[in-house]
């Protein structure tokens, strides 16, 4: 059954989290620290908290987040959040000079993960309303490009170039499910590629990134490998076929960010080619899955879009952190959903499954 399916892969990702978060704990003692203590029961304490939003969204009847008012305010309140960052309010962390996070003491919450799922929730019901104009230009491509492109804003603006491309290309695809022109998202990419390059050789792209960004930008146009991708691949590399063990390898701990961004090069050292297989199937088992429940509830546009929204947008940060771990697309923060160690991206994560599963008990097992 499709439901078994989801839970299964999730909580083989989820277990391949811990594993690694607990042998990166126990090789602290021996090696170079990470900087975090406590990291396993840390990153237990942040999946417990992404399992009790899975809970609570579970039995909430997800039609309520479809009501015109909910999404009014879940609109305003993506803005004011995103806003916040920006005021120089005691709670606001900074770090490299972007705006991203809400220190709140005993946790931390990053405005732009609220987002995703909002994003998808709203494009979802503004197709389903609209769904006699999705082939018109105006109401069935560009209003809803405008309508969410504030907060799209807002995240380039922190700056957060990575989340903000994750979002749009989200968008586009999340447009296209919902049957807008296949032109009108091939025209616009066909237009942000080639802005993109203008704003490159201008020097536009410099002054809009943070000197960092443009750094890692030029140095992968150059063709050349940076210091994280390299050091994250001679990690994958020693691991070999099966692995070195668990709490086995030293190479990891010098990979920068190796809990969150390159979290690949801890499993690859030490689970082997295989422990990396094992964690992209179950990718491509859990996005298969959302894809063919998605396809059977077709005569419920909002269900239909917000599962292939959410597939999506799973999809594309797996190939985005890949890609980056494979020296493919420039170095960028983002995060392996449900296996790196970050409390905003598991929970919102466990959310939108959440959210799915209370969509599947609505419409009766029995269809599956």
């Amino acid at each position: 059954m499709n439901e078994k399916a989801l839970v299964f892969f999730v909580l083989v990702l989820i277990s391949v989290g811990l594993l690694t978060m607990a042998s990166l704990e126990l090789l602290e003692e021996y090696s170079s620290p990470l900087g975090k203590r406590n990291l396993f029961l840390s990153h237990l304490g942040k999946v417990l908290m992404a399992f009790m939003f899975f809970l609570l969204f579970l039995y909430l009847d997800y039609k309520l987040l479809f009501k015109k008012r909910v999404i009014v305010v879940g609109y305003f309140l993506s803005v004011l959040m995103l806003i916040l960052l920006f005021l120089d309010l005691p709670f606001v962390e900074k770090d490299l000079g972007a705006r991203r996070w809400f220190n709140l003491g005993y946790f931390s919450f990053q405005p732009s993960e609220f987002a995703k799922v909002y994003l998808i929730v709203f494009l979802s019901w503004y197709i389903d309303k609209h769904q006699d104009e999705m082939k018109k230009f105006f109401a069935g491509f560009l209003k809803p490009l405008l309508l969410v492109s504030p907060i799209l804003f807002l995240i380039l603006m922190e700056p957060n170039l990575s989340t903000f491309l994750l979002l749009l290309l989200t968008t586009l695809f999340v447009l296209y499910v919902g049957e807008t022109r296949g032109i009108y998202v091939l025209g616009f990419l066909a237009l942000l590629v080639l802005l993109g390059v203008m704003g490159f050789k201008t020097g536009f792209v410099g002054h809009l990134l943070e000197e960092y960004q443009f750094e890692r930008l030029k140095m992968f146009l150059s063709g050349n490998l940076s210091e994280q991708v390299s050091r994250a691949l001679e990690s994958i590399k020693e691991g070999g076929v099966l692995g070195k063990g668990i709490a086995l390898g030293e190479s990891k701990l010098v990979v920068p960010v190796v809990t969150t961004d390159f979290i690949l090069a801890a499993v690859g050292e030490e689970l082997g080619y295989i422990g990396l297989a094992i964690v992209l199937f179950s990718f491509y088992g859990l996005v298969h899955t959302l894809v063919k429940l998605s396809a059977k509830m077709y005569n419920d546009l909002v269900v239909r879009n917000f599962i292939a929204g959410f597939a999506i947008l799973i999809m594309l940060q797996v190939m985005v952190n890949v890609g980056v771990v494979a020296g493919l697309i420039p170095v960028t923060g983002m995060p392996l959903p449900f296996v790196s160690h970050g409390g905003s991206s598991m929970a919102v994560s466990m959310a939108g499954l959440g959210i799915i599963g209370n969509m599947v008990l609505e419409k009766g097992t029995e269809r599956w």
